[in-house]
């Protein structure tokens, strides 16, 4: 594809300009920054870099043709690694009322733990109940601003938070705006998400059904769902269950972060049908756009540890099958989908669960 991707993020609120981006090698002035600072070092403590970032150099090749030769291309991080294998959650202001600000996910695979944002949680298990549809879910962490709950059969309703041990009153409870569905696994976008702090988070939106490239998100309107991975391995063929009850034409704007804690050449794959394109702190890292069936397209990378800013928008047309895999190998080992552990969800999580609770009216 040759057309410019930069719209595309911009539309959907990206944290930098597109007049700031880096645009690879070409660009003498790409990847420069003022520092930063970030609890994610490898110790716990704060860093704070000085001095001009280096320049970050990456591939816009949008085939998968013969690999380049010599040395591999360069990226740089605008934050230091997570080392210690968890990420610690971001902190925000409570409410004094008991209330459910939203959901993450908002459809999931039964098996799948969702997080329930809110406040005025008792921080006892034993003391909380949570449903979807008047059917129980099972509450697996609680504190005073989230529920961890797991989801124990379809189901499709609000969910709802009540408060007690015994027999829980439904006029007490508080409900969500927005409606949650819970399908059978399908071995797609059906997969369970188990690792809660882990994983990608995804606003799902309804695509033109004859759309041929992947489209400009921010054109879309609002989401409809959001869906939660652990990781991105969906092999090729039919979504029998869809996505939030869209069988097709639906496109997904993955976000989280890679969590990179060695040095090393990286070997970035992604293998999707109908299209997709993978960015790294908002620069463009794989395109795979286009129609039809499912293809892979790679690229080499010397990635310096770091936590990266991972954006992925996908979008699944009209009657193809469906697939989307992400993959690495390091220094020439074998390749395999990029895990769990090394994938942290966005920060502003919360606020896209707050956004999808609460729509425009």
């Amino acid at each position: 594809m040759t057309r410019s991707h930069s719209a595309l993020l911009a539309c959907l609120a990206l944290s930098v300009a597109c007049a700031s981006k880096s645009q690879g090698s070409e660009n003498p002035d790409s990847g420069q920054y003022d520092g930063y600072d970030s609890n994610g070092g490898a110790d716990g403590s704060q860093a704070t870099p000085t001095g001009p970032r280096p320049k970050a150099r990456v591939s816009t090749s949008t085939t998968s043709g013969p690999k380049k030769k010599g040395k591999a291309l360069a990226l740089v991080p605008t934050k230091p690694p997570v080392g210690t294998g968890d990420k610690p959650r971001p902190t925000r202001n409570l409410r004094s009322e008991f209330a459910i600000d939203g959901v993450v996910p908002t459809t999931a695979a039964v098996g799948s733990r969702i997080e329930i944002f809110g406040s005025g949680f008792p921080e006892e298990v034993g003391s909380t109940k949570v449903f979807v549809g008047g059917k129980a879910l099972k509450v697996i962490e609680i504190a005073a601003d989230r529920i961890v709950a797991e989801v124990m059969m379809p189901s499709t309703g609000v969910v709802e938070v009540g408060l007690g041990t015994g027999r829980v009153n439904r006029k007490g409870r508080a409900k969500t705006n927005v409606s949650f569905s819970s399908v059978a696994a399908d071995g797609a976008f059906g997969q369970p998400h188990t690792k809660v702090g882990h994983g990608l988070v995804g606003e799902v939106y309804a695509v033109p059904a004859d759309a041929t490239e992947v489209p400009n998100f921010g054109e879309l309107g609002a989401p409809v769902a959001l869906v939660a991975v652990d990781d991105l391995d969906i092999p090729a063929g039919p979504a029998p269950a869809g996505v939030a009850g869209l069988k097709q034409s639906f496109g997904i704007h993955f976000q989280g972060s890679l969590n990179v804690v060695a040095a090393g050449s990286y070997e970035l794959c992604l293998d999707a049908g109908d299209g997709a394109l993978f960015f790294l702190d908002e620069v463009p890292v794989l395109d795979n756009d286009g129609a039809g069936a499912s293809r892979e397209v790679c690229e080499t990378l010397a990635i310096e540890p770091g936590e990266y800013k991972l954006d992925l928008l996908y979008y699944q047309g009209a009657d193809t099958d469906a697939g989307l895999t992400l993959s690495w190998a390091k220094d020439g080992g074998a390749k395999e989908p990029i895990p769990a552990e090394a994938l942290f969800p966005p920060e502003n999580v919360f606020d896209l669960a707050v956004k999808l609770n609460n729509p425009p009216a």
